[in-house]
């Protein structure tokens, strides 16, 4: 299991990796819309975390990029904002808010595992 991490805070990146690493899942990790596409398109990720609010492209833009070259690939929009604040974009495969316990992303994660 490859997982694509796109975020732009750095400890963020670096907090999440560390919590899917645990699981013995393989993480890849971008800071940036274009540094996450150059990664997904060379490195094939079977699951990709994304963040929302990030400089240049947003990651609902990198989600949307994304999805139009593999729909397939489950995407997560990763963010700090209340789910109710938010709207899922149809690419979307979820929403999980960021919080000090990473039970619901590895949730996310764990769904798609199955399925291998």
């Amino acid at each position: 299991m490859k997982i694509l991490i796109v975020d732009d805070d750095e400890n963020n990146l670096l907090l999440t990796s560390l919590e899917l690493r645990d699981e013995r899942w393989q993480v890849i990790m971008a800071s940036n819309g274009q540094e996450a596409m150059e990664l997904f398109e060379s490195e094939k990720p079977d699951v990709v975390i994304v963040d929302v609010k990030m400089p240049g492209m947003d990651g609902i833009t990198l989600l949307k990029q994304m999805k139009e070259g593999r729909p397939e690939i489950p995407v997560a929009i990763f963010t700090g904002y209340d789910q109710t604040a938010l709207t899922l974009p149809d690419e979307a495969d979820a929403i999980v808010v960021k919080s000090s316990s990473y039970k619901e992303l590895k949730e996310f994660v764990r769904r798609y595992v199955a399925k291998e």
